[in-house]
């Protein structure tokens, strides 16, 4: 199975990246519900968890003490 991202609106799917098949293929069109996304609340939330908070201060001490280096956009 293979998924494309596609927008919804006013009776049509437009995509928003084009397939590999050239078709005809059946499609499965699934609608998320509201809220669904677990990360929707994380990313909302005003501070930083304390766990965290917690990795966070422990990597920085890891590269201060030579034992890690911080990542660099470009590696990623």
């Amino acid at each position: 199975m293979k998924a494309v991202k596609a927008i919804y609106q006013n009776g049509k799917i437009k995509l928003s990246e084009k397939p590999q098949d050239a078709g005809p293929t059946e499609v499965l069109v699934v609608f998320p519900e509201p809220g669904d996304d677990p990360w929707e609340v994380i990313l909302a939330e005003k501070t930083p968890r304390r766990s965290f908070v917690e990795f966070a201060e422990d990597c920085v001490d890891q590269i201060r003490k030579g034992k890690a280096k911080p990542l660099k956009i470009r590696d990623l």
